[in-house]
């Protein structure tokens, strides 16, 4: 298929941004190009891809660390994860909560564990590994960590659930979920390697669980 308009956009917007906080004028390699092209294949917003560049740029520069970025590949994560975000949240592209109000994270938690609790009634199979999660936002909640720590730890919680739900799931509908995330893969028109396959198929599993369990991200954000 040939590419329009839209799609040679979106390539440039995405080259744009990605040349922009690197720094220097460069030239994406074509594994970089095969990259953008599976992404926009697979519905990743433009906006995701800018603030996932973004995010592996400015933790870049907090770590300290030297010489060039020559690769889109190394922001690939933080692309997945801001397209996860996107999914889930309605902050638009990252810049904050409305009206640059403080966030509370006690406030933020308890609704969190309000929206898990809620979906243990719905699914009692999965009140076991939910309740644990539960423990573990109370935790939190007691922890009076800094808010940039509380989301830190909730974001491997997020991991940890989202993988322990899927496992707890009734065999025929854990098989709907992985032909769903199957047909999603098969969308993509260049084949991706092993390591870029298996980062987006769990990015796709935790990003449809959500949908089929009616499940929070586990985030300070909100919605």
């Amino acid at each position: 298929m040939s590419e329009t308009e839209g799609d040679r956009a979106y390539f440039a917007a995405a080259e744009a941004a990605f040349i922009a906080r690197r720094g220097t004028p460069f030239l994406l390699s074509p594994k970089d190009f095969a990259l953008l092209k599976e992404w926009h294949a697979l519905g990743v917003p433009l906006e995701a891809i800018e603030t996932g560049i973004d995010d592996a740029f400015t933790k870049r520069e907090e770590r300290g660390a030297t010489g060039r970025v020559n690769s889109l590949s190394y922001c690939r994560d933080a692309i997945l994860s801001a397209w996860e975000r996107r999914a889930e949240t309605s902050i638009g592209r990252g810049a904050g909560r409305a009206g640059g109000e403080p966030l509370d994270s006690s406030a933020a938690l308890a609704r969190l564990s309000e929206r898990l609790d809620s979906v243990a009634r719905v699914h009692p199979r999965l009140t076991e590994k939910i309740e644990s999660a539960l423990r573990s936002l109370d935790r939190l909640a007691r922890s009076r960590k800094p808010a940039g720590e509380i989301e830190a730890s909730l974001a491997r919680l997020d991991r940890r659930l989202s993988n322990e739900l899927a496992l707890a799931l009734p065999p025929e509908r854990r098989v709907r979920i992985d032909s769903h995330v199957e047909a999603l893969l098969e969308k993509v028109r260049v084949k991706m390697d092993r390591e870029t396959e298996e980062k987006t198929k769990r990015a796709l599993m935790r990003r449809t669980l959500r949908e089929e369990l009616a499940l929070p991200r586990l985030t300070l954000l909100g919605e």
